[in-house]
């Protein structure tokens, strides 16, 4: 009678311990799902879209059409390994007369910008503007556009200036330039109706669009 006593006491402590081990394993699995869970949810998810073009943007390309969105503007002096500006490739450079200098940074610029060597006048930056007109060889004339060589001539006879158009807002034309015995590189502002304003020695001549194809 003790020892069928003792096996029934026996089995039943086995059968608590299934129980209690069968119990343990169902509530935990549970548990560690749930926490995968949310951490998945806490992810990006592969469909998130990249933010749209704020207003202000479009609002800047609406209110100036008159910019190519394919052009680069330099706002920064180019690497003296460009050959453009620093080679035998520049007349200007070739002939001794490198940056700082305008019209070798201009003639330089004009070859960046189009791709094409420029057949502009090789002689000082006054004639640049009255040269290219006479020999029928590019665009000229007073509106500035980006790309456009801004040239002025000196009211006392002197050697005058060429400027690259980078930038047209509004009023307000972005030039880039190079001085003789003066910076390298330098950015500047001009009125667009008055490129000569704050220059009394300076007589605007027009604008050169070297960018379009010789005729």
């Amino acid at each position: 009678m003790l020892i069928r006593a003792v096996s029934i006491v026996t089995v039943f402590l086995l059968l608590a311990c299934t129980i209690t081990a069968i119990s343990a394993a169902m509530y935990e699995a549970p548990e560690q799902d749930s926490e995968e869970t949310i951490a998945a949810t806490e992810l990006p998810t592969p469909t998130d879209s990249p933010p749209s073009p704020t207003e202000k943007k479009l609002a800047e390309v609406a209110e100036h059409p008159q910019q190519d969105a394919g052009y680069t503007p330099r706002l920064t002096s180019p690497d003296i390994d460009n050959t453009r500006y620093y080679s035998g490739e520049n007349p200007f450079y070739a002939a001794g007369y490198g940056m700082p200098n305008c019209t070798c940074y201009a003639w330089g610029r004009a070859y960046e910008i189009s791709g094409k060597r420029p057949e502009l006048s090789p002689y000082d930056a006054c004639t640049w503007y009255d040269y290219n007109a006479e020999n029928q060889i590019y665009d000229y004339g007073d509106q500035p556009e980006q790309g456009a060589i801004a040239c002025w001539a000196y009211a006392d006879g002197g050697p005058g200036h060429v400027a690259v158009v980078e930038q047209v807002d509004g009023n307000t034309v972005l030039l880039s330039n190079s001085a003789y015995s003066g910076a390298e590189f330098y950015m500047d502002t001009v009125p667009a109706d008055n490129p000569s304003a704050g220059r009394d020695n300076w007589i605007f001549q027009g604008y050169i669009y070297p960018d379009d194809d010789p005729e």
